[in-house]
């Protein structure tokens, strides 16, 4: 499986996921790849992150997003 994300401008990485997707690995992938492409598509802060995913919102996730704003 892979993991992409893309915006209006910029179409970002597409890490792949090997097995299934946990909240382990969606932390290593929102930290490790979508915080970085997320601050080089908007430097100037004004992206909005938006997943579908059940893990999203557990409190450890939700702590992680209000951490990279």
């Amino acid at each position: 499986m892979f993991w992409g994300s893309f915006s209006f401008s910029v179409v970002a990485s597409l890490p792949p996921v090997e097995g299934m997707m946990n909240l382990c690995k969606y932390i290593d992938l929102i930290e490790r790849k979508a915080v970085p492409d997320m601050k080089k598509a908007f430097n100037d802060g004004g992206g909005k992150f938006q997943d579908l995913v059940p893990c999203l919102s557990s409190e450890k996730m939700k702590t992680i997003f209000r951490k990279q704003n």
